[in-house]
């Protein structure tokens, strides 16, 4: 799958957007069992899930631009692209979105565009993974969206095409021996292979919120490893300055350091607590 360039201050009174371009007072990450939501200062992609429904929102105010789409356990999947308005607030610090109370997990700082860091070594591979990543983009098309955000913690991906749908929600970490990757929802209709899969987990508040512990014996160059947990493993295959190739589970994935860009939100690079025994190299 071809990527896209990528790679809130308390308020007392509620306030309320309602077709607003700017969504920066609610940017973050905000969750609860049955729903998500990441919204930057353009975008926000809101997934829930509904009676016997999994949908996803995808809003760009500034562009006019709003999809809906449905998974139905029949396998029917129908996406609704409008301009409705984004039915968001947020109040005593916890965000309102389409009828339902989320609370934030990760904040999101956005910054000016900068020149990301080459990986000249071994020992910057975790962070180059985690900073490379960083940032929210979309394009939209006569046929196909694709809008992408990744934050320090989280990975999130609408997509909706001719021959697949995908959208989910994952969590993430990096180190110097790759990338552990958790999808805690997942929609995905895939013409080519056959897979539906409408899906949120149970505890999607306590995986969201909570930080991945990596176990770096899991870790395989030769091979994509699943923990019993769900968890996937994408391994270090190799480095170069500004390619990293990992072993992404039947094929190679390449993350690249991206090119200085004014089309797409740049984030702040947030590490790990020094601390944290997992960023060690093993």
């Amino acid at each position: 799958m071809k990527k896209l360039v990528f790679a809130i201050a308390m308020i007392v009174a509620a306030c309320t957007a309602k077709a607003a371009t700017d969504l920066s007072a609610y940017r973050g990450v905000w969750s609860s069992n049955d729903a998500e939501a990441v919204i930057t200062d353009s975008i926000c992609i809101f997934y829930y899930q509904a009676d016997s429904t999994m949908q996803a929102i995808l809003a760009i105010p500034s562009a006019d631009f709003f999809s809906k789409t449905i998974f139905s356990k029949d396998g029917k999947v129908m996406t609704i692209n409008d301009s409705q308005s984004l039915d968001i607030s947020k109040t005593d610090g916890e965000l309102n979105i389409g009828g339902r109370t989320l609370k934030k997990v990760e904040s999101i700082n956005t910054v000016k565009p900068y020149e990301i860091e080459p990986c000249t070594s071994k020992f910057d591979v975790g962070k180059c993974l985690q900073q490379w990543r960083l940032g929210a983009g979309y394009g939209i098309s006569d046929n196909m969206i694709y809008c992408e955000v990744n934050t320090n913690r989280h990975m999130f991906v609408y997509m909706v095409s001719p021959s697949m749908v995908y959208i989910r929600a994952a969590a993430t970490r990096n180190n110097n021996n790759g990338t552990l990757f958790f999808q805690n929802i997942r929609m995905m209709k895939n013409q080519n292979t056959g897979e539906y899969t409408m899906a949120i987990v149970p505890d999607n508040f306590k995986v969201s919120r909570n930080d991945l512990e990596i176990d770096n014996t899991k870790f395989n160059p030769d091979a994509c490893t699943f923990s019993p947990d769900g968890g996937i493993y994408w391994s270090l295959i190799s480095f170069e300055p500004d390619l990293i190739l990992l072993n992404g589970c039947g094929e190679t994935y390449e993350v690249k350091r991206p090119p200085l860009s004014t089309d797409s939100e740049y984030f702040e690079y947030v590490p790990y607590s020094p601390e944290d025994k997992f960023l060690d190299l093993r």
